[in-house]
């Protein structure tokens, strides 16, 4: 049989059940063997959130030797880039998804390190999260019009060809501000005044104390919606190293925000420590460290809610992260082109991802023509990117609620049945408002209700009924949780509820007929179904308990009712 007649035979055995191999379907392959072939496919869900889910990445890096002997050897630089890489990595401090360190001699040349800031650029979306961290020397050259420019030093840079062989701080910033991830902070442990983490030729140090105006290290560079530039000094002071901290000056103290004293530097004490927060803690005590010579220095832009969080617990960090809105789909679609607005603030248009903080947003989605495609209030969460087109899909939150639902109470105790019977019916009006935020599912409400009630009356050897109104309102406190296809809540109500009286012979001297108006307390569970994007069906059962003296001798005791609503409920 020829060879080509042989690969046919094995093909249409293969669609039937398998070439011969003397290995049952099923078996495990030898060591050393695998299939090549398609492995099994994630859902489509799976794969979106694998895509478009937030990430943290850092760039860390640092030097302690340079080829070239004008730049002294510093001891604690690869120390520093080491230990923020390893806080940022770890998942009880910083949990970052990637963290690239640079320190060994042969990843620290201006080209390794530009290599992976640009591979980075092309690789990061707008709701990723970025952190670029260096210690080095810094240094600076005079223009032939006196301008100063001022260089991070990589380990091959050159002082007679800097603008080719050191990283320049200007064009870094501005790649950095270009890059498209929505939070970034750039950390820079150096200095470009001749001492400690900076060295200068001595022609430029002269010309530098000439100056009329000190270079500024990034006022004139546009920052983003969340980005941050950290420098451990001003220009013209020192960025130090110490031999007791085995750190530079201004990174150990940094490294204190993130790890030991995480909590001190947790200015408003929600579980994180934001960039500006860990800048704060490290800035006040590198100037008291050095006593006044090294001042850091920053430049921030945050807007809203923005902020980049560096460590905190894992729940308060995913509580912060961003969730994302996408739509990727075919040119010519109703969404191709259209304008997204959160809140009523434009993101951008579509194709494209956009991010946005977790929690309770108003999304409305603008077609080209200026259609209304979505316009709806729903949960964005982190771990769940949202296509555009299926947010219609996405049930919708509302934090208030209104529901009518007819009730049953039935007096459980003796002291309840002369006030108000064995039983009676009636109509509640409630409403509330659930938090979204701060403590989520906590719920306020309030309602009234009313009942009709026939009080059965005996008189000698006459039984009537005469009529008495009864109403009650309550305020009260609780908890809800929601549900794929509805929810369960339950809390505390403060109730009061008031009698009318009953006349007629037989009722003079007997307290059960007179007005009453007492106060309860009681305890409600709730169940809803999910009836609709808006309406559900709402069960509560509730157990009240007050004190009542209805013989009037005395003796206050216990009357307990429980109540069963059964109505409906809209979301507003």
């Amino acid at each position: 049989m020829s060879l080509p007649r042989t690969l046919l035979v094995c093909v249409v055995a293969a669609l039937l059940g398998g070439c011969a191999t003397g290995r049952a379907l099923g078996d495990p392959l030898p060591d050393g063997q695998r299939t090549k072939g398609f492995a099994e496919a994630r859902s489509t869900r799976d794969a979106l959130d694998s895509s478009f889910a937030p990430r943290k990445i850092a760039v860390v890096w640092g030097v302690d030797a340079f080829d070239d002997k004008a730049f002294p050897p510093l001891k604690w630089a690869t120390n520093d880039a080491a230990e923020v890489a390893r806080i940022l990595g770890d998942a009880n401090y910083g949990g970052f998804d990637r963290v690239i360190l640079l320190n060994e001699p042969g990843q620290v040349s201006r080209d390794r390190v530009l290599a992976e800031l640009a591979a980075l650029k092309a690789d990061l979306r707008r709701q990723d999260t970025l952190v670029v961290y260096a210690s080095t020397h810094g240094t600076m050259s005079l223009d032939q019009l006196g301008e100063p420019h001022l260089y991070l030093v990589a380990r091959d840079t050159r002082p007679s060809d800097l603008r080719h062989t050191a990283i320049e701080l200007a064009e870094l910033q501005r790649f950095f501000s270009t890059v498209k991830a929505e939070r970034k902070a750039l950390i820079l442990d150096a200095c470009y005044n001749g001492d400690a983490k900076s060295a200068l030729q001595p022609t430029v140090r002269q010309r530098i104390e000439r100056l009329d105006e000190q270079p500024t290290l990034s006022r004139k560079v546009r920052l983003g919606e969340a980005e941050a530039h950290l420098f451990a000094s001003t220009f013209g002071r020192p960025a130090r190293e110490d031999d007791e901290l085995k750190h530079g000056v201004y990174t150990f103290h940094l490294l204190d925000a993130l790890t030991w004293n995480q909590l001190e530097a947790d200015a408003n004490g929600d579980g994180l420590v934001t960039v500006y927060e860990a800048h704060d803690h490290a800035r006040s005590r590198t100037v008291a460290w050095t006593t006044g010579a090294q001042v850091p220095e920053a430049y921030f832009r945050v807007v809203g809610q923005n902020d980049l969080v560096l460590v905190g617990a894992a729940e308060a960090r995913a509580a912060k992260e961003l969730g994302a809105i996408f739509f990727y789909g075919p040119e010519g679609d109703a969404y191709d082109g259209a304008a997204l607005l959160v809140d009523g603030r434009e993101k951008g248009t579509f194709p494209g991802t956009y991010s946005l903080p977790a929690g309770r947003h108003r999304v409305r989605i603008v077609g080209a023509d200026g259609s209304v495609l979505q316009d709806r209030t729903v949960l964005i969460t982190a771990t769940e990117p949202l296509s555009a087109e299926g947010l219609m899909r996405q049930r919708a939150v509302h934090n208030g609620f209104l529901s009518v639902a007819p009730q049953v109470r039935f007096g459980l105790t003796a002291p309840m049945q002369p006030l108000m019977g064995r039983a009676h019916g009636g109509l509640e009006v409630a409403g509330g408002y659930r938090f979204l935020r701060g403590v989520p599912g906590l719920t306020m409400s309030a309602g009234a209700g009313y009942s009709p009630h026939q009080a059965r009356f005996v008189d000698g050897d006459v039984v009537a009924f005469r009529p008495r109104h009864i109403g009650w309102g309550f305020a009260g406190v609780g908890y809800r949780a929601v549900l794929p296809h509805g929810g369960l809540g339950g809390g505390y109500r403060l109730r009061v509820t008031g009698l009318t009286p009953l006349d007629g012979d037989g009722c003079v001297g007997v307290p059960a007929c007179h007005e009453w108006v007492f106060l309860s307390h009681a305890v409600v569970l709730e169940q809803a179904v999910a009836l609709g994007d808006r309406w559900r069906l709402l069960i509560q059962e509730e157990a009240g308990v007050t004190g009542l003296d209805v013989l009037g001798d005395g003796f206050v005791k216990p009357g307990i009712d429980f109540g069963v609503r059964i109505g409906v409920e809209i979301g507003i």
